[in-house]
This record gives structure tokens, C-alpha cells and sequence, in this order.
């Protein structure tokens, strides 16, 4: 990721050289692209409404050793299940990732802060990078359109310029390391509800894909998942799970023609809990 930490004889440099000592100038592993054919399958079987958008990003890969998603911005309507598909894509390609929610973001602290300050620290993919002891972790920003737009401590989306493209991401300045640093195999994926407010060179480095929503023809599928998730959520066997019965999928099927899969989370949970109440 870098050789050396810059200005390593002063007091701080010190502290940066010993917290960094076991990754200067070491070469950090990349994830291998996995099986693609059993990627497509699994994330087709779980967003059986998102086939088009799981081709578009899978077949970046496809020439590749090792995993680097071009980076991403999943614009679609809230309650889509954009989120969980960055979470699941990153899961399922085995990418450790942080998920980083920009609602209320007002400055430009992705990129770091120096370390001269009490509050310094190192910009968004060193501190992955560093956390998870390789050289392509990810990051997924949830609600990317919803950070602070002042620019008065710098702003989120002019921090993140330099991350997505290779000729800056292979040798950013990082304030906190004070060196160089090659942050170029870091995977971003970006939601959005919108693209209001996000910047015209933000968008060029991006792909952007429109995230459909489901509909009501997908029901059977992802009412099976939410109940997966909810006994995943309450640490029970996920073999408990049995899918909804032809009359519970009749009742829901009538309220949930389609859209926010908040919503129809709510009427599985009240489904669940009537199931406890006819036993």
C-alpha cells in the first residue's frame, strides 16, 4: 500500500510508524475473483428483479484475477433493496467491506485528516485497508446523495474524486500517513435515491445503474428471504424458515403489489406473528 510513513522522526510520526509498522512497505493480498457462474446464481436467486443490474457489474470481472469493481452508483427508489444488493454483491464476491451511511457527512473526511490534530486520522480506504489486512477491501455509501454540501472542512464528494480513478487512487497523498499510498484495487458501490446533488465529476467516474423495483410477481422469492433474515436477526436456524403458505401469500400478495420491500417486511413480520397466534 505504501513504502514508508512520511516524517516517521517526529512524535506523531512515531505513534503513525509503530500503528502502521506491519503494513509499510509490504505487499498486501488482493481478493481472487470467485466463482462467477455461482456469484450470478446466488444474487439472481435472492433480487430475482435485478438480473440486469447483477450482469452489468459481474461482467467486469469476467477478464480479471482478482476483484475490483468499477466503481458503482445504485440509483434507485427508497425500500428498493439497493443497500442490501451492495451489501450482498461485496458478501458474495468476498470483499470485506465497511458500510458507511453519508446521511449527516458534512466534510471531506473520507480523504483523512493530518495527524497534527488531536482528531487526525487516515482517509476512508487506508483505514480499510489497514483494518482488513489487504489491499482491495470495499466500501458501500449508503445514501451517497444525502452528505453535507459546505464546504467549509471539505466535502465528501470532492474527497472521493481522487479515490476513483486509477492514475490518483495508485498514489494518494494520505495527510495521516503523510506518503503516498497505492488505494487503487479499493472497490466502491455508491446508493443513491436519487442523483440530485451529486456532482457532474463525481457521476463521470462512476457507472451508474439504474436499481429496479420489485414487483409483485417476485413475492414468493423475497417474502422466503425476509423470513431468512429475520430468524438470521434473532440468531435462530435459518432451517426454521419455512416459506409463506398459499393462503398467507394470497393475503399478502393482495396488500403488496410491488415496490418498497420495507413495506412488505412489515406485513411478513405481521404474518409471522399471526402464524404464533393460530398455534
Amino acid at each position: 500500500m505504501f513504502n514508508q510513513v512520511g516524517n516517521a522522526n517526529t512524535g506523531e510520526g512515531k505513534k503513525v510508524a509503530k500503528e502502521l509498522d506491519e503494513l509499510a512497505g509490504k505487499a498486501l493480498p488482493l481478493v481472487p475473483v470467485p466463482d462467477l457462474t455461482l456469484a450470478r446464481t446466488t444474487l439472481r436467486t435472492e433480487f430475482p428483479y435485478a438480473t440486469d443490474v447483477i450482469d452489468r457489474i459481474l461482467v467486469d470481472l469476467a477478464p480479471r484475477k482478482h476483484v475490483r469493481v468499477r466503481p458503482t452508483i445504485l440509483v434507485g427508489s427508497p425500500g428498493s433493496g439497493k443497500s442490501r444488493f451492495a451489501r450482498r454483491l461485496l458478501n458474495v464476491l468476498n470483499v470485506p467491506h465497511d458500510v458507511v451511511p453519508c446521511d449527516g457527512i458534512s466534510d471531506g473526511a473520507f480523504a483523512g485528516t493530518a495527524r497534527r490534530w488531536s482528531t487526525g486520522e487516515p482517509s476512508l480506504p487506508v483505514a480499510l485497508i489497514t483494518r482488513y489486512r489487504i489491499a482491495g477491501p470495499g466500501a458501500v455509501l449508503d445514501e451517497i446523495e444525502k452528505v453535507g454540501t459546505s464546504r467549509y472542512n471539505g466535502q465528501a464528494h470532492d474527497a472521493l474524486l481522487a479515490f476513483l480513478e486509477q492514475e490518483t487512487a495508485c498514489r494518494f497523498h494520505d495527510p495521516y500517513v503523510q506518503a503516498p499510498c497505492d488505494l487503487s484495487h479499493v472497490t466502491w458501490v455508491m446508493t443513491a435515491n436519487s442523483l440530485d446533488g451529486l456532482s457532474a465529476p463525481l457521476r463521470d467516474r462512476c457507472k451508474v445503474i439504474s436499481f429496479p423495483e420489485p414487483k409483485g410477481e417476485h413475492l414468493p422469492v423475497l417474502a422466503h428471504q425476509i423470513i431468512l433474515d429475520i430468524l438470521a436477526e434473532q440468531g435462530l436456524d435459518r432451517r426454521w424458515g419455512s416459506p409463506l403458505d398459499e393462503i398467507e401469500l394470497e393475503a399478502v400478495t393482495k396488500a403488496w403489489p410491488g415496490g418498497s420491500l420495507r413495506r412488505l417486511r412489515r406485513m411478513v413480520e405481521v404474518t409471522l406473528g399471526s402464524r404464533t397466534i393460530r398455534h
